[in-house]
């Protein structure tokens, strides 16, 4: 989920529950706030839980709730897992600490300490061309052995495909693993065994149907879909700002939200990226449903 804001910068909880329901009625099998494309690391403590506490409220259990909750160390990463675990959020993505860049046996003890505290799934969400913090399937598979809470993988580095295999080769089915960036690998990682992916909203009925083509054992039907979608999602992909500018954007045109903008800091995009996007979204809203 994208973070609607008011004219005001304040948070604007009825587009956030117009969205919710609007990704839910678009195929979405669960829904994920607080988290990098929700412009999370902008939000305050107070307005994190009460973004949580709305998402968890609207969504009524229709479907699962994953709040990301992680820090710059164990202790904030903990504070921030309780809280969302109290609020009722079904699971918590999880990025490593990068700031200071840990070792493996470090990262254990993060993740170890964060699981327990919520006690709930944890998702270890790996991101290394963000944080700067490399992890392995060999050290996934380490935490799977000692993190019983520790149920998933979103796997955003590159290759997804190869790490996906090594992952499903030494976890099994003891992970599920979830594709990252912006579902750009999806295809790849379905035939490697991936169980989905977690698409900015504005794209949720475009990589459900391509999913559900798949799973229906439609490849040739999947991979046509996919490849008549793709172009708009690589271009949302240049940066965070691309992707949650055009999400809000198209969501804002839809009239699922009340405003598009971004909180700052946030890179605007120029005036031919902008043209770009118009164009983007003037072929998705007038295309046949």
């Amino acid at each position: 989920l994208v973070t609607p804001f008011a004219e005001d910068d304040s948070l604007d909880r009825a587009s956030l529950e117009r969205e919710i329901d609007w990704v839910i009625a678009e195929g979405a099998a669960g829904v994920a706030c607080v988290a990098i494309a929700s412009e999370g690391y902008k939000l305050t403590e107070d307005e994190r839980d009460a973004v949580i506490e709305s998402t968890v409220r609207h969504v009524a259990g229709r479907v699962p709730v994953v709040a990301s909750a992680d820090g710059p160390g164990e202790a904030p990463a903990v504070s921030r897992a309780q809280r969302a675990a109290r609020l009722g959020a079904d699971a918590l993505m999880v990025l490593p600490p990068s700031f200071v860049k840990p070792g493996p046996d470090a990262l254990v003890s993060y993740y170890a300490r964060v699981a327990e505290a919520a006690g709930i799934p944890i998702m270890l969400q790996d991101a290394p061309q963000l944080t700067g913090v490399p992890m392995s399937p060999a050290l996934w598979a380490r935490m799977a052995d000692a993190i019983p809470q520790l149920r998933y993988v979103k796997a955003e580095g590159m290759p997804q495909g190869a790490t996906i295999s090594e992952t499903r080769r030494l976890c099994g089915d003891r992970l599920g693993l979830f594709c990252g960036w912006g579902g750009l690998s999806l295809l790849d990682a379905l035939e490697r065994g991936a169980v989905g992916n977690m698409p900015a909203p504005n794209f949720t009925r475009f990589f459900a149907d391509v999913q559900r083509l798949w799973e229906a054992g439609d490849r040739e039907g999947a991979e046509q879909h996919f490849a008549s979608g793709v172009p708009f999602v690589m271009w949302t992909m240049q940066s965070i700002d691309h992707s949650v500018t055009a999400a809000k954007a198209e969501l804002h045109r839809r009239g699922v939200i009340a405003s598009p903008g971004l909180r700052q800091a946030a890179s605007p995009l120029d005036d031919i990226a902008m043209r770009q996007l118009t164009r983007f979204l003037d072929r998705r809203l007038s295309a046949p449903e």
